[in-house]
């Protein structure tokens, strides 16, 4: 059993005379010799970018959405998520929606598909051949034409939600509010809670993803962001993501809350069994390096 100072330094195999040496160097304040490298993980996961509410709307110029095809591009995402509400459209809000009134006018409906799908395409040119997995979760301003054909039957086979032209454009389009599950987590508009199906809210709503769906999730729909992570008895890592807006205008239902809304997008990066690494970028970060 080692008791001396020099005998405990023996027994850790450490030269007393290189420590005295590397002592010297540090009260002298020279940097030490640098640690070999040590091997580095392999990262199995894949990067996702998540598009929150992006409310293409007409009169409101598109050039958010290239500056998005110029970074998932740059960046190389593997996925895109359209996290919902891509397409905003006011003509059929629930508000002034019946045929005949003024916002229903044919011509205002297809202008609301237009510009939506004319941000699909300005996103899509900026990809520059980078091919990434797309998918659309339907939000719920795209679900107002379904509920619009519902309460009015006679429009059944006039409009719906093939206008928005998914499978065209390469695009995966999930129902609204059904949650699709990418690397071990899952993404949908908003998740639901209770009897009545209420969006996931409260004070903390990336917590409440967390506790009542028991598995990292990600979603959109209140432009706010908010980010938690819970760890469970197996230690796996939950995470729970509300991920903002992605638009700069001023939204005039909305309000004295346009001010809370955090603007931007997010990559999920090294994305596998339900974890990943948070990267956010701001609007004014994305508008910097890619505008």
């Amino acid at each position: 059993m080692p008791k001396t100072p020099t005998e405990i330094l023996e027994a850790a195999a450490v030269d007393p005379d290189a420590r005295a040496a590397a002592r010297e160097r540090v009260q002298k304040l020279e940097a030490p010799d640098p640690y070999p490298a040590a091997p580095r993980p392999a990262l199995g996961g894949i990067d996702i970018l998540v598009v929150p509410d992006s409310h293409a709307t007409p009169g409101i110029p598109n050039h958010r959405y290239e500056w998005l095809g110029r970074l998932a591009n740059d960046q190389g995402v593997d996925v895109t998520i359209d996290i919902g509400d891509w397409f905003d459209m006011n003509s059929l809000n629930a508000y002034d929606n019946k045929p005949g009134s003024r916002s229903f006018e044919g011509r205002r409906y297809w202008e609301d598909v237009d510009i939506g799908l004319d941000a699909r395409l300005r996103f899509r040119r900026e990809l520059a051949g980078h091919e990434p997995r797309l998918i659309a979760c339907l939000g719920n301003h795209e679900a107002r034409i379904t509920r619009f054909v519902e309460e009015e039957i006679r429009f059944e086979d006039i409009i719906g939600l093939g206008d928005l032209r998914a499978e065209e454009l390469g695009w995966e389009q999930v129902p609204f509010l059904e949650p699709i599950e990418v690397a071990g987590t899952f993404f949908a508009h908003y998740f639901t809670s209770g009897v009545m199906s209420r969006p996931v809210g409260g004070i903390h709503q990336a917590s409440a993803i967390v506790a009542k769906q028991l598995t990292s999730g990600v979603m959109g729909h209140t432009h706010t962001m908010d980010y938690a992570v819970r760890t469970d008895a197996a230690g796996r890592h939950l995470h729970g993501l509300v991920v903002g807006c992605f638009f700069e205008h001023h939204m005039d239902w909305a309000g004295p809350a346009n001010a809370l809304y955090n603007r931007g997008v997010a990559i999920l990066r090294n994305a596998q069994g339900g974890e990943f690494d948070l990267e956010w970028w701001s609007m004014d970060r994305i508008k910097a390096l890619y505008a």
